[in-house]
């Protein structure tokens, strides 16, 4: 039911846009969405979230019902192959994931992206002020985090509902790449529809799949980037025509979300921003290039000011949050600001003295940029092959657009597209670089840990807006029977790539139930064990060998219980990683990898302090080794001999030896 009523609201807001604002009807859910998006983070921020939300819902429902009942005459205007692809796409997967129940499965799904979504849908406030184990700030942008809450607002928290709101959000920039097509253009509509579906898996997966391949179950904020770049600029692209001149304002919003999904791809946003403000000041022609030059200046300057306001907006809210945050003892700020990176990165390049701290780094930046280099000429990125192959493939497409462009003018403007997306493609490049060499931790620089996730995004948007301009070229060009057919042909190779690199039983819509096995399990322990404690406990996590996956899953199973994160301060101020895994010093692995990360080394009598002062009710043991029983057993009234045969999972902490909770332990 939740599902239905968001459903209403997003076709009533859509109704108003596309009734009384004139915004096409295939591009209407992406403008619709993004003001959801854009809603929401506002209300975050000011802390009115359910408000806001009864609010917003009877906005839509009260706007869509005048809108449909005041132009009834016009309804035809609300069907066209963009509304239609979205709502079907939609709707299928609402039914689909309801009744399949797809769970979260990666680590940063519980490290923030699914943890941070679910506490902000139970508590009805921003994850930024949810009080969680971890001990940094949580600074991460919020767009897709309250587009999730936006969609469940009148339900109870479920994985699969995440995975629809982003994945609505990314039906709405395939519809907005379908454009304004009729129904009757759909001999073009419906391939340019399949190659919009295929883009995601065809940038991100690079080999044939024995594992659930989570392009279309994934709550990372990457894909949505990508494709929010490229559904921005295909939305631009059609409201350049005469039918949605009026409406061009509609951009704004999107551009703004675009800001509001995450803090890494916030330049991919400036780059969006750029090219529709380039492509307005430079080729708004009707009579003369210098007429109302300042009208297309100002709506050029508007178009970059939107993410930026929307970027400063959230950096500003976080700015005052971490301020607070470190003047009640907490960690303050814990990362190296992307613009003194960016500033100081450039300086070492120019041979300019920098401050130690980034001298230190030097080597690291350096050997950054190297391998960045070599994985795009060798490393194999997608289903085309590396990044040099990705390249040439988009900036063959912008190059086939030039074919068939009918006049010079169309040529230019093309060609200058393809200019400012690829200049776009190498200042983002510089950006993560910038990341490995001074922001990241050394052994992620070392081995250029997620290259092809943070490349991917920008790979995904080039290509969507490449395909953008060749539908634009073929509306208005010449040759449009064999450009249609080329589409088609593309269209169809691209479903084969996917097919045959992607197994049925391994996609979204062939998954096993096996593959979320594990899930169950621990949801499982995790309903046990709250079955013995209050809601507000707090509990001490222990699960030897644990590489912080299982701590971080089981915060997410737990909230509102808080686990412990019982991490060691090291020298530079930053907290080490989360986990379960406690041993002796002396058996701590040597260097900056994750199993040293996630190892905390105590004495006995440190560990008993640690869990004394860390104001833990319980603590849930699930899994031992014989490393711990050898350091710590004598802690425990029973020297953990029920926790060891399976009796008990939690003891309650007490002052002298800790004693375990009688309890049904299910097999």
């Amino acid at each position: 039911m939740d599902i239905l009523l968001c459903f209403l609201a997003v076709f009533g807001l859509c109704a108003a846009l596309t009734l009384w604002a004139k915004v096409p009807s295939g591009l209407a859910p992406l403008v619709a969405l993004s003001t959801a998006g854009i809603w929401f983070t506002v209300a975050g921020v000011y802390d009115i979230l359910l408000g806001a939300g009864w609010l917003f819902y009877l906005g839509c429902w009260g706007v869509g019902a005048v809108a449909l009942f005041r132009q009834r005459k016009h309804w035809r205007k609300l069907v066209s192959c963009g509304s239609v692809l979205f709502w079907m796409l939609s709707a299928a997967f609402a039914v689909y994931f309801s009744l399949r129940q797809p769970m979260f499965s990666e680590f940063d799904a519980f490290s923030f992206w699914g943890t941070a979504a679910k506490m902000t849908s139970t508590s009805n406030h921003l994850f930024t002020i949810c009080e969680s184990g971890t001990p940094w700030q949580a600074t991460q942008s919020p767009g897709l985090i309250v587009l999730s809450y936006f969609v469940q607002f009148f339900g109870e928290f479920a994985p699969h509902k995440v995975y629809l709101a982003y994945d609505m959000l990314l039906f709405a920039c395939i519809a907005a790449l379908v454009g304004a097509l009729e129904l009757a253009q759909s001999r073009l509509a419906v391939p340019v529809a399949v190659i919009g579906w295929c883009t995601p898996w065809f940038f991100t997966t690079y080999a044939r799949t024995i594992f659930l391949n989570t392009v279309y179950l994934s709550v990372y904020g990457d894909i949505p980037a990508g494709m929010m770049m490229g559904g921005a600029l295909a939305l631009w692209l059609c409201m350049r025509t005469d039918a949605a001149r009026q409406c061009r304002w509609a951009i704004f919003p999107v551009l703004a979300m675009q800001a509001n999904i995450k803090d890494n791809t916030f330049p991919i946003a400036l780059v969006t921003a750029g090219i529709i403000g380039a492509d307005m000041f430079l080729f708004h022609v009707q009579e003369r290039w210098g007429k109302d030059w300042y009208k297309r200046l100002a709506f050029a300057g508007g178009c970059l000011v939107a993410p930026l306001a929307s970027y400063l907006f959230w950096s500003r809210y976080i700015g005052r949050l971490v301020a607070q945050n470190a003047a009640a003892g907490g960690t303050g700020e814990t990362s190296v600001s992307p613009f003194s990176a960016a500033l100081y990165g450039t300086q070492m390049l120019l041979g300019i003295s920098v401050p130690e701290q980034y001298e230190q780094r030097r080597e690291i930046f350096y050997t950054a940029l190297s391998d960045m280099w070599d994985s795009f000429l060798g490393k194999t990125l997608s289903m085309v092959g590396s990044g040099a192959v990705i390249v040439a493939l988009i900036l063959a497409v912008f190059v086939v657009a030039l074919v068939f462009a009918k006049n010079g003018f169309q040529r230019i403007r093309v060609g200058c597209w393809m200019l400012l997306t690829t200049l776009g493609y190498l200042a983002y490049s510089y950006v993560i670089a910038l990341s490995y060499g001074f922001i990241f931790k050394p052994f992620q620089s070392q081995g250029l840990v997620d290259y092809n996730r943070y490349l991917s995004t920008y790979y995904i948007g080039w290509f969507m807006a490449a395909v953008a301009v060749l539908v634009w070229i073929l509306r208005q060009g010449r040759w449009k029977l064999v450009g249609n057919l080329g589409v088609l042909a593309f269209a169809c190779l691209m479903l084969v790539r996917v097919g045959s690199m992607v197994l049925p039983q391994f996609s979204v819509l062939g998954f096993s139930d096996a593959e979320y096995s594990d899930q169950h399990i621990m949801q499982g322990r995790v309903k046990t064990v709250q079955q013995y404690i209050q809601p507000d406990s707090r509990i001490f996590f222990v699960s030897q060998g644990d590489n912080g996956l299982r701590w971080f899953t089981y915060s997410c199973y737990f909230h509102p219980n808080i686990l412990d994160y019982s991490g060691w301060m090291v020298e530079d101020g930053r907290f080490g990683g989360g986990g379960g895994t406690f041993g002796l010093p002396g058996e701590k692995p040597e260097g900056d990898s994750p199993a040293a990360l996630y190892y905390h080394d105590y004495t006995k009598e440190e560990f008993f302090q640690l869990v004394e002062e860390s104001g833990c009710d319980y603590i849930f043991v699930d899994a031992l080794d014989q490393g711990f029983i050898d350091a710590y057993a004598d802690l425990f009234a029973d020297k953990l001999s029920q926790a060891r045969a399976g009796e008990t999972m939690l003891y309650q902490v007490s002052g002298e030896g800790w004693i375990p909770v009688q309890m049904e332990v299910q097999g």
